[in-house]
């Protein structure tokens, strides 16, 4: 964690900021938001997926995070995407009071980066297409961060 805390996050927001995200923007994005307690700006490089004017992000092992524990109360958010500053509100979702929508979301994901299906045993089909029992199935147990963007 101090390598990607000190070294590797750093040199990501660089390249993010510079004429030369497009090395990295496909996949990454910037996402700023203020600490509930302390109201500390935080500035993270994170791997997400779009669709329209909605961003999903998925924290990996969110056990061991606390970053995303901020937006949980749909929380203004500044995100910068592909070198264009944009304003959200960032909403967690988790459990199973909104499984419809983060197996949405799952499958969005999953469509951008198919690798991380093996991570949440979700199958994917001939067609390319996922499993629809398998979405529902992690969505359960899944923490998504949903970005509204203005």
């Amino acid at each position: 964690m101090w390598f990607m805390s000190k070294i590797a996050n750093p040199l990501v927001r660089l390249i993010l900021r510079s004429p030369f995200h497009g090395m990295l923007s496909a996949a990454l994005l910037l996402i700023t938001y203020h600490g509930c307690k302390s109201g500390k700006e935080y500035t993270l490089p994170i791997q997400y997926a779009q669709d329209k004017k909605t961003i999903y992000i998925i924290p990996g092992a969110p056990e061991n995070k606390i970053w995303w524990r901020n937006l949980c109360r749909g929380a203004p958010v500044q995100i910068l995407l592909a070198g264009k500053s944009l304003s959200g509100e960032a909403n967690v979702l988790q459990g199973n009071t909104c499984t419809q929508l983060i197996a949405r979301a799952l499958d969005c994901y999953m469509q951008r980066f198919p690798a991380t299906a093996n991570n949440y045993n979700i199958r994917a089909g001939h067609d390319g297409s996922f499993d629809r029992d398998d979405l529902r199935r992690a969505a359960s147990s899944t923490v998504v961060v949903c970005v509204n963007l203005e």
